[in-house]
């Protein structure tokens, strides 16, 4: 019978493609790695990987073996927050990515204490990429991301509307402006999120559509940052309406519409499919989904 350290050990092998990688996340030794792995292939009698030069392969036999495991791995770690927090607060693990921690992932955890005061809130903020990874490893109930989330264990629903924008300094050529041509974007100089941000996925793919090439100046996680150096003259940003309107209101900055481009996108919520659904990820769930974020932003 395979133990769960195991399975676990299993699932970063199957995440990061290599033992000696698997064995460096999870603090082990990479012997110990391979050797859990030919054990869990002696006791099913079958081959889990296909061995290559600079990464593992998972099998058919292994590909069924993952859905369990993850199954499994879930309902543990479920198991155990769920008995350390038996007789006192229900725990809830949200992860927010920089936009929502930005804007409104105060307000929810606030309402949320109010209407649920046995609800026990922890909440990670960082980019889609990060929070997804986090899922995938179940170190995170539930999350409310901006990004597009790829991997397919985790499901995702549409619920908050939400719009990107440009904006440019005060000093900018662009100043004064009611709107700009996406022709008008070529070669310009931007201050862009970090890779792995939602945000600057969807402005890259739209760039792409339409086949408009622009130069990365700076790249930062930090909002503040991207205003300052766009207050600055030192190029274009993109950000989300939400981010930038307290700004714009003070006249330090300008949004500029690009005509015939939407920027409209939505924020997901979404969880590990894994993961049961409990009664605060209910709580949370009915919360996100009852408060008026809706709105266009930039309207």
């Amino acid at each position: 019978m395979s133990t769960l350290k195991q399975l676990k050990t299993f699932i970063a092998v199957v995440e990061y493609k290599k033992m000696s990688e698997a064995a460096k996340r999870l603090y082990i030794s990479q012997p110990t790695v391979s050797q859990m792995i030919s054990d869990l292939e002696t006791e099913y009698q079958t081959k889990l990987f296909e061995r290559f030069p600079k990464e593992l392969r998972i099998t058919p036999a292994g590909l069924l073996l993952l859905d369990s495991a993850r199954e499994i791995v879930a309902s543990h770690e479920h198991l155990e927050q769920s008995m350390k927090h038996a007789n006192s607060l229900r725990p809830l693990r949200i992860g927010a990515t920089l936009t929502i921690g930005n804007t409104m992932m105060g307000t929810l955890a606030e309402t949320l204490r109010q209407q649920c005061p046995d609800i026990d809130v922890t909440v990670f903020v960082d980019n889609t990429k990060i929070i997804e990874h986090r899922m995938i490893h179940n170190e995170l109930d539930i999350a409310l991301v901006e990004g597009i989330i790829v991997r397919q264990e985790i499901l995702t629903e549409p619920v908050i509307e939400d719009s990107l924008c440009v904006i440019c300094g005060m000093g900018h050529p662009f100043v004064g402006r009611e709107s700009i041509s996406i022709e008008d974007l070529r070669h310009q100089d931007f201050i862009m999120r970090e890779k792995g941000s939602g945000t600057r996925a969807i402005f890259e793919n739209i760039m792409l559509t339409h086949h408009i090439p622009f130069v990365t100046k700076w790249e930062c996680s930090s909002r503040c940052a991207i205003v300052d150096a766009v207050r600055h003259n030192l190029g274009l940003g993109v950000l989300s309406c939400r981010c930038i309107t307290e700004y714009v209101e003070k006249g330090e900055i300008q949004m500029l519409p690009i005509e015939n481009v939407s920027m409209k996108r939505y924020f997901y919520l979404c969880h590990n499919q894994c993961h049961p659904v409990t009664s605060q990820m209910q709580d949370f769930i009915q919360l996100v989904k009852s408060l008026p974020f809706t709105e266009d932003a930039c309207a």
